[in-house]
């Protein structure tokens, strides 16, 4: 029997979600991470408004939320790997992991800013990677104004100037 990981962030409905214990996959258990390191230190009281993982069968896709936001995404290639919405700062924290879509690119940034083109909330931008080697080999991809978050140093972000 499979053991459940029971995650603290909530959706927007306030019901939980959860996971498997991340496993061998690199990209869903970076994903566990972000979600459960990242969340609680960086967007308290956040709710989750997109976030798939194939590897535990997990997708959330608040369509409605989205919409009422401004948000017109046309397919879930348009929207970063996980969406967070902090209410009471009126923020969107979009949040690629390194290992699937890569990192927050210009290019990256500009086909999410598109998708938000009628969305007044202010966004951060964040990379997630694992450690500084995953973070060596994407920095020059990265776009200027996002920030890099490292799961193996949690309590840290890096300011991509």
């Amino acid at each position: 029997m499979q053991q459940i990981h029971n995650t603290t962030l909530q959706q927007l409905d306030g019901s939980s979600f959860s996971f498997a214990p991340p496993g061998p996959d690199r990209h869903n258990s970076l994903l566990v991470d972000t979600i459960e390191l990242f969340s609680p230190r960086y967007a308290p009281h956040a709710y989750i408004l997109y976030l798939q993982d194939p590897a535990n069968m997990v997708k959330i896709y608040e369509w409605q939320q989205l919409v009422a936001l401004g948000i017109q995404a046309v397919t879930i290639t348009d929207l970063p790997d996980i969406l967070l919405y902090q209410a009471r700062k009126q923020v969107l924290y979009c949040i690629d992991v390194f290992t699937l879509h890569g990192v927050i690119s210009n290019q990256r940034k500009q086909a999410i800013e598109q998708t938000m083109k009628h969305c007044n909330l202010r966004r951060i931008y964040i990379s997630a990677c694992y450690d500084l080697s995953d973070y060596k080999q994407c920095v020059e991809q990265i776009v200027w104004g996002s920030y890099i978050w490292l799961a193996h140093k949690p309590e840290h972000t890096i300011f991509h100037w």
